[in-house]
C-alpha cells in the first residue's frame, strides 16, 4: 500500500510541475523565473525517470542530469549577471510598427536607474514628451527646422529635458531658430533610413528642413545586423546585389518565438550571446551603406545635408572586424555626409565628467559641449544654416 501511495503521488505530481512550468512562463511573475522553469522541468523529468523502467529510465535520468546541469549554469549567470535597476513611468515604450517602439502618448515619464547593490541612485530624470510624441525642445515653434535624429544619446536617457544635446543646441542659438529632438532610446540607422523612406514623421519635419543631425558610432553596426537582444521590432535591412534593402522586422514569426525565449534566459545573455554579438566586418558594411542610403534620401528627398557628429566606441568594438574609425569615418564622408568629431577625448582626458557616473549615458556637460562643436562647425562650414545675427 506505501508503495502503491508513493507512485500515485509521483503521477500526481507530474501535470502539478507542467502546470507550474507553463504558469511561470506565461505569467513570468519573478525576475528568475526562467530558473524556476527549469527546476520544475527537472523535477518532472526526475520524476518521470522514478517511474519509468529499462532504457526509457535510463535516458530519462540522462535528460535529468543535463536539466541539473542547466538550472546550475542558469543560476550562476543570474548571479554574475551585472544588474541595474531601471524604473519608468508605464508606457515609456511600446511596440510602434514603423520604427519598432516609442512612447504610448504625451506627458512626463519619469526615469531613475538604481544600482540594486548599493540602491544608490544613478540618475533620475523626468522625460515630457509634445502631442507629437518627440522630447520636448524648447524652439521657436516656426521656421525651417534642423531636425536631430538618433538613439539615446541625442535623446538625453539621464538627464531632464533641459539638458539633452537638442536643446543645448536651441540655447546656443537663443532659441531663436526650430530645432526638433527626433531621437528615441534603442535607435540606431535602421530607423533614420526607414524614417526618410516612408516620411513617417513629414508631418513634423516639414517640406523644407534645414539640416539633418545624426550621431553615431561605430557599436551601431550591432543594432543595424539586429544583434540586441532588444532589437526584435527595429527595421531590418539586408544587402542585396549592393543594395540596401528592406525585409520587415528584425525577428518575426518563430524567429521572434525563439530570439524572446533565448533573451529572457540568463545563461544566454552571460555566456553565449556577448560572443554572437560581435561586429563583424558585414555588420560595418551593413551600417555603412545604411547611413550613406539615408544621407542619400535626405539630400534627394528633403534636399538637406545630413551632419555626422562622430562618437568613439569602447576599445575591441572593431576588433576583427577589418575596419577603423578612420575608415568608417572617411566611407561615411564618400557617401555625402558631414562628419565632426564629438569623441570629447579632450575633455576625458582633462578628467571632465562626460558620462553620468554608473551609466554610459552623456552628462548635461557633455552635451552641451558636443552641442558647442555642432553650432562651431555649423557657422564656420555651413553658410545659411544658421541664422548670421546668431553665428
Amino acid at each position: 500500500m506505501p508503495g502503491t501511495i508513493s507512485t500515485w503521488l509521483r503521477i500526481g505530481a507530474v501535470p502539478i510541475l507542467i502546470a507550474l512550468v507553463a504558469w511561470m512562463e506565461m505569467r513570468q511573475p519573478f525576475p528568475i523565473f526562467r530558473l524556476l522553469s527549469f527546476v520544475f522541468i527537472f523535477f518532472c523529468i526526475a520524476d518521470l525517470a522514478s517511474l519509468a523502467r529499462g532504457g526509457l529510465r535510463d535516458a530519462l535520468v540522462i535528460f535529468a542530469s543535463c536539466l541539473f546541469g542547466l538550472c546550475v549554469v542558469e543560476a550562476t549567470a543570474r548571479f554574475i549577471e551585472p544588474k541595474q535597476l531601471l524604473i519608468v513611468t508605464p508606457g515609456w515604450s511600446v511596440y510602434e510598427p514603423v520604427l519598432g517602439w516609442g512612447v504610448e502618448h504625451p506627458g512626463v515619464y519619469h526615469a531613475e536607474r538604481i544600482d540594486p547593490k548599493t540602491g544608490a541612485k544613478i540618475y533620475a530624470a523626468d522625460y515630457t514628451f509634445d502631442s507629437k510624441l518627440l522630447r520636448r525642445t524648447i524652439s521657436t515653434q516656426s521656421g525651417r527646422p534642423i531636425v536631430f535624429f538618433g538613439d539615446s544619446f541625442t535623446f538625453g536617457f539621464g538627464v531632464n529635458d533641459a539638458d539633452t544635446m537638442p536643446q543645448a543646441f536651441a540655447d546656443l542659438l537663443q532659441r531663436k531658430q526650430r530645432v526638433l529632438n527626433l531621437a528615441v532610446g534603442g535607435f540606431s540607422p535602421q530607423q533614420f533610413l526607414r524614417d526618410l523612406q516612408t516620411g513617417f514623421q513629414d508631418d513634423v519635419i516639414g517640406p523644407d528642413p534645414k539640416l539633418f543631425v545624426f550621431m553615431t558610432a561605430a557599436w551601431h553596426a550591432e543594432r543595424t545586423a539586429c544583434k540586441p537582444s532588444w532589437a526584435f521590432n527595429a527595421p531590418r535591412y539586408v544587402l542585396e546585389n549592393g543594395e540596401v534593402t528592406f525585409k520587415g522586422r528584425c525577428y518575426e514569426g518563430w524567429r521572434l518565438q525563439a530570439q524572446r525565449f533565448l533573451t529572457e534566459t540568463a545563461a544566454w545573455r552571460v555566456f553565449v550571446a556577448p560572443y554572437l554579438q560581435k561586429v563583424t566586418h558585414d555588420d560595418v558594411e551593413l551600417y555603412i551603406r545604411e547611413l550613406v542610403a539615408a544621407v542619400k534620401i535626405a539630400k534627394e528627398k528633403y534636399h538637406v545635408a545630413t551632419l555626422i557628429p562622430y562618437l568613439d566606441s569602447p576599445p575591441g568594438t572593431l576588433a576583427g572586424a577589418g575596419f577603423t574609425e578612420q575608415q568608417i569615418m572617411q566611407r561615411l564622408r564618400d557617401g555625402g555626409a558631414i562628419i565632426v568629431d564629438v569623441a570629447l577625448a579632450k575633455e576625458r582626458a582633462e578628467g571632465d565628467e562626460i558620462s553620468i557616473p554608473g551609466d554610459e549615458h552623456p552628462t548635461a556637460l557633455a552635451n552641451r559641449r558636443r552641442a558647442e562643436i555642432i553650432k562651431t562647425y555649423i557657422t564656420q562650414h555651413m553658410s545659411g544654416v544658421v541664422l548670421s545675427q546668431l553665428e
